[in-house]
């Protein structure tokens, strides 16, 4: 972190998250502190909530697994750097993936009622809440640690997490932005080694 200071900190317990006002220059450092868990992040102007994170446009520019100096971009019509990654000591990141839902789990896994397992849209929905923002305003996320690839029939896959505790994440704010971790719901399938975790951030 060099010479900055540090403004607030806090850990997000299994399945929580925390929306943060994060001002142009400030870093928000996101870390491991147990063995392995997936971070889902979405990220909004402070200004202008309509102007979101967006994983297709950081895909097109950095490819499947952006990393260390690469960048978070928003949505069209905007198209422009939101976040630069400035650290990243594992490298295996993802934009592929959707956010989990409760869909996800009565579907592919069988769950019944709702929530039908602690899941990344409910998650963002209720840590967004007090900020005015609705179910409807979560996006796809930069899925941080998430380990996955394409295998030769073109079938995307989720292989084992690979942070360890102290690995870690910077992401530098290029705009005023209200920044959205959470630790992923997801414990069913190798996301975060099938054990729901928090982080430090």
């Amino acid at each position: 972190m060099g010479d900055r200071k540090l403004v607030e900190e806090y850990v997000m317990e299994p399945t929580t998250g925390r929306a943060v006002p994060i001002k142009r220059g400030q870093v928000l450092h996101i870390e491991q502190i147990g063995k392995g868990q997936c971070l889902d992040f979405n990220a909004y102007n402070l200004n202008d909530y309509k102007e979101q994170y967006h994983c297709g446009r950081t895909r097109h520019m950095h490819g499947l697994h952006p990393s260390k100096g690469d960048h978070l971009w928003s949505a069209p019509p905007r198209d422009r750097i939101m976040f630069s990654i400035t650290e990243d000591t594992v490298g295996t990141n993802d934009v592929n993936y959707p956010r989990c839902s409760g869909f996800l789990y009565e579907y592919q896994f069988g769950y019944d009622g709702y929530p039908a397992h602690s899941n990344c849209h409910d998650i963002f929905a209720e840590t967004i809440r007090k900020w005015g923002l609705t179910p409807d305003d979560v996006h796809d996320s930069f899925n941080g640690w998430m380990h996955t690839g394409v295998q030769t029939n073109g079938e995307l896959f989720i292989d084992r997490m690979l942070a360890r505790e102290g690995d870690h994440i910077d992401l530098l704010a290029q705009i005023d932005a209200l920044a959205v971790p959470i630790c992923c719901g997801a414990d069913v399938f190798a996301t975060s080694n099938y054990e729901l975790k928090g982080l430090k951030v």
